[in-house]
């Protein structure tokens, strides 16, 4: 468990995970009609876009997930199997997380309903691992290899969005910067009265 906390709270990753500007945002019809997508076309009851902060999970897109934690938009990290993919920047399935070695003591068993679980990560280009797009069942599932393509595409998707999305500010904040010299050079250059 050392482990795991030291990687999800690396200094580095949660820079990296700070600089998408997604923590705590509000829900978006992108990233919302990704994890609709992973509901129809794998038939799971509940897909997850999970960012893993130091101490918690953050979902900025729930799509069939219960109240209180739809509302609630997260998790303590008590309740994560997310951050088993974070720590390890590799997907994690699990047929039965009751059954399962790292997984059956987690509370998300029963306190979330978790049983199968499927999460691909959200790896950025310099490789730190923000989070997971995951789909949940809340019954014993063995999961196809097809299911797992299509999660994988989805999760790739959604990484694609987070870039684009970091990109823009970056460019946006460069704009501003070069326009606010450009008015210094030309307050500086303008004649000044006697």
């Amino acid at each position: 468990m050392e482990d795991l906390l030291r990687v999800v709270r690396n200094i580095s990753r949660l820079a990296a995970l700070q600089r998408t500007g997604l923590l705590d945002s509000p829900p978006e019809a992108a990233f919302d009609r990704l994890t609709n997508l992973a509901t129809k076309i794998i038939r799971a009851p509940v897909a997850l876009v999970s960012l893993v902060d130091s101490d918690r999970q953050f979902f900025k897109s729930a799509t069939g997930l219960a109240e209180p934690w739809r509302s609630r938009r997260g998790t303590p990290l008590t309740h994560s199997v997310c951050k088993h993919v974070v720590a390890t920047a590799r997907e994690l399935v699990v047929n039965d997380a009751r059954a399962h070695p790292l997984l059956c003591g987690n509370m998300a068993i029963q306190d979330l309903g978790i049983v199968a679980y499927a999460g691909a990560p959200l790896v950025t280009t310099d490789g730190h691992a923000l989070g997971s797009l995951c789909v949940v069942d809340i019954k014993p599932r063995e999961w196809t290899d097809g299911d797992l393509d299509l999660l994988r595409d989805l999760a790739a998707i959604a990484m694609r969005e987070i870039e684009v999305r970091e990109l823009l500010r970056e460019t946006e904040g460069a704009r501003r910067d070069a326009e606010m010299r450009l008015h210094e050079i030309q307050d500086r250059s303008e004649p000044r009265p006697h």
